[in-house]
């Protein structure tokens, strides 16, 4: 007689508990039910949800940057790669993709411009890519085209949300996962946002975006899931992120599973991190400065050139080409 398949939920009975399942069943000689996970109930009686403005106030990150030295990707049904990257808020970014210590592609952008590098991962030549800021380079790295202050929202453990004027058209308890959702509704587009609570506060939970066309019908653009939430230094970030988008007749995923996160990371003294003009005069001060430098004749000594001013961006958000034949700026090809 063929063994009957025991629920992997009923191995939490323990061995007593299985036995005496596994002899109800036998008695009564149907086959187990099928074992399902266990309903969440709300953190707040019935009538005291929390507003949509507490929730929307809960989508933006609550650090300003942070550090990943170690997480695991996988992009569809690829082997899994190691992952590291620094991020900073609003639009500053650096990562690598490896695969045993080897560099496949990497990929710096901010305020400046993006600079990618192809060292061999597939589907683009391998070289170094660079241009002025764009955000077509983003796909290359993590399979999904998000801007670049989406991206850096979606690391920083928020989400990105729907640009323009908006109605909420629907706010629900998901008993299944344990979330707040909220419907948001554009003139162009729709998105849900989903909310956890954890350590006594609302967190972003997940986010999923639609484009209305101009026949009405409403088209997913991308799905982020965020699972497993917990404290890190202060703050709350998952334990790993889900991201998926639509791709034809096939589903396109992306899977962040974080081992370190380092919050608010020290990025040093370089100049202008913090917005500050450091070194620079303004024009009445340089002006009085140069009173009196004039010339034998009396004519006053031609202005020198401008220096270009120094870059505002950390060294750890650039990258060179050593090594790499230079390929142009990739978002203009």
């Amino acid at each position: 007689m063929r063994a009957r398949r025991v629920p992997s939920c009923l191995t939490r009975l323990g061995c007593l508990g299985c036995l005496s399942w596994l002899a109800l069943v036998a008695g009564l000689g149907v086959a187990p039910l099928a074992c399902h996970a266990p309903a969440v109930e709300a953190p707040y009686a019935a009538g005291q949800a929390p507003t949509p403005e507490v929730l929307l106030a809960a989508v933006a990150p609550r650090i300003s940057a942070l550090q990943v030295s170690s997480a695991k990707v996988r992009i569809n049904r690829s082997p899994q790669a190691n992952l590291m990257f620094l991020a900073q808020k609003p639009g500053r970014f650096s990562g690598q993709v490896q695969i045993a210590g080897r560099e496949l592609v990497s990929l710096a952008f901010s305020e400046d411009g993006y600079a990618l590098r192809n060292v061999a991962a597939d589907g683009l030549p391998a070289g170094y890519y660079a241009g002025p800021p764009a955000d077509c380079a983003i796909r290359q790295l993590i399979g999904v085209p998000f801007s670049a202050n989406e991206l850096i929202a979606l690391v920083l453990g928020g989400a990105p949300r729907v640009a323009g004027p908006f109605e909420v058209v629907e706010q629900r308890w998901d008993r299944k996962l344990g979330h707040e959702v909220l419907r948001l509704r554009t003139a162009n587009a729709e998105q849900e946002l989903r909310f956890a609570w954890t350590a006594g506060a609302w967190w972003v939970a997940g986010s999923t975006l639609w484009l209305r066309g101009p026949d009405g019908k409403l088209t997913r653009m991308w799905s982020v899931l965020h699972e497993e939430l917990r404290r890190v230094d202060g703050t709350v970030l998952p334990s790993r992120t889900r991201i998926s988008r639509p791709s034809g007749r096939r589903e396109e995923r992306v899977t962040i599973s974080y081992r370190s996160q380092i919050p608010n990371p020290d990025l040093g003294d370089s100049p202008g991190v913090n917005g500050e003009d450091e070194g620079w005069e303004d024009e009445d001060t340089a002006a009085a400065g140069d009173e009196g430098d004039v010339g034998d004749a009396g004519e006053a000594a031609p202005p020198a050139p401008a220096a270009a001013p120094a870059s505002r961006v950390p060294p750890q958000f650039k990258l060179d080409g050593a090594g790499l034949s230079p390929r142009g700026d990739l978002c203009r090809r």
